[in-house]
C-alpha cells in the first residue's frame, strides 16, 4: 500500500491546485520547495538515464530530470497527481521523455522495466509492507544503478513525543494522517540488509521551525528565527545532524 485513504484525499486536494509553467531557472526556484532543492542538487547531473520517480506529485521532479535529458516514468497513485505531471511535461515540451501512470508503489514489478535511477521524495515512510516493497525496489534497479530518496526522520525522540503526545491535544492542530509516521532506522536497516550500500545524509537541521506551523501558525516572524536557530544548529553542532526531521536516503547496487 501506499497513502492511506485519509492521505491521499488531502494530497488529492493539494494537486488539483496546480497549475502547470514553463521550467526555467526564475520559476524553477519560485516554485520549488527547500526540499525540492536540496534534491536537485544531490542527485545532481543526471543525462541519459532511465528513471523512476515514486510518488512524483506534481510532476515538478520528474520534468526537472527529462529536461537533463533523461527518460522518466513517473507513478503515483493521486489522479490528480498524474495529470499535473502529464500538463507541466507537456507545458515543457517535453511529453516524450515522461510517462506518467498511475500506479501504486508495490505495484512497480507490474512496469516490467529496469531503471539506472529510482528517486522520491516523502514517500518511503508510507509503504507497507515495507520489507516486500525493498525486494521490488532492488530487483528493478540495474547493476550500477542507485536510489535517492528524500525523508522525514524519526530519530529525534522530542519530535515523536510532540507528534505522538501532544500534536491534536491542547488546541494544537494536526496536520497529518495518523497512520503515517517517519522512517524509522529499522526501515534504514532493512534496506541495508538488501543493498550493496545505503549511505544517510543529513542535508539540513529541521527541528525549531516544526514548532512554527502548530503553535504560531506559520507566523513568519517567528520563522526567521526558528531559521536561524536550525541553520546555527546544523553549522556549529554538527553531532546533532541526525536527529533534525529530514534525512536522504542513498541506495546503490552493485
Amino acid at each position: 500500500m501506499g497513502l492511506s485513504s485519509v492521505a491521499q484525499e488531502l494530497w488529492e486536494k493539494v494537486w488539483q491546485e496546480f497549475e502547470a509553467f514553463e521550467l526555467n531557472p526564475f520559476t524553477l526556484k519560485e516554485k520549488s520547495s527547500p526540499a525540492d532543492r536540496i534534491l536537485f542538487n544531490f542527485i545532481g547531473q543526471v543525462k541519459g538515464k532511465n528513471i523512476l520517480d515514486i510518488g512524483c506529485g506534481n510532476g515538478l521532479l520528474s520534468v526537472y530530470l527529462a529536461r537533463m535529458g533523461n527518460k522518466v516514468t513517473a507513478i503515483d497513485q493521486s489522479p490528480s497527481a498524474i495529470r499535473n505531471t502529464i500538463a507541466l511535461s507537456k507545458m515543457n515540451h517535453l511529453e516524450r521523455l515522461v510517462v506518467a501512470e498511475k500506479l501504486n508503489a508495490m505495484e512497480v514489478d507490474s512496469l516490467h522495466e529496469s531503471f539506472d535511477l529510482v528517486v522520491g521524495k516523502f514517500i518511503l515512510h508510507h509503504i507497507e509492507p515495507f520489507d516486500q516493497f525493498v525486494q521490488k525496489l532492488f530487483r528493478i534497479i540495474t547493476r550500477g544503478g542507485r536510489g535517492i530518496f528524500f525523508e522525514n526522520n524519526s530519530r529525534n525522540p522530542m519530535l515523536v513525543f510532540f507528534r505522538t503526545l501532544l500534536v491534536g491535544r491542547f488546541g494544537i492542530p494536526k496536520l497529518g494522517d495518523s497512520l503515517e509516521y517517519p522512517l524509522q532506522p529499522r526501515e534504514v536497516e532493512t534496506l541495508r540488509r538488501t543493498f550493496d550500500r545505503v549511505s544517510v545524509f543529513y542535508p539540513d537541521f529541521m527541528f525549531f521551525r516544526l514548532m512554527n506551523p502548530y503553535l504560531f501558525k506559520n507566523n513568519k516572524k517567528f520563522l526567521g528565527l526558528f531559521r536561524k536557530m536550525d541553520r546555527w544548529v546544523f553549522d556549529h553542532w554538527p553531532f546533532f545532524r541526525p536527529y533534525g526531521y529530514h534525512q536522504i536516503i542513498e541506495v546503490r547496487k552493485f
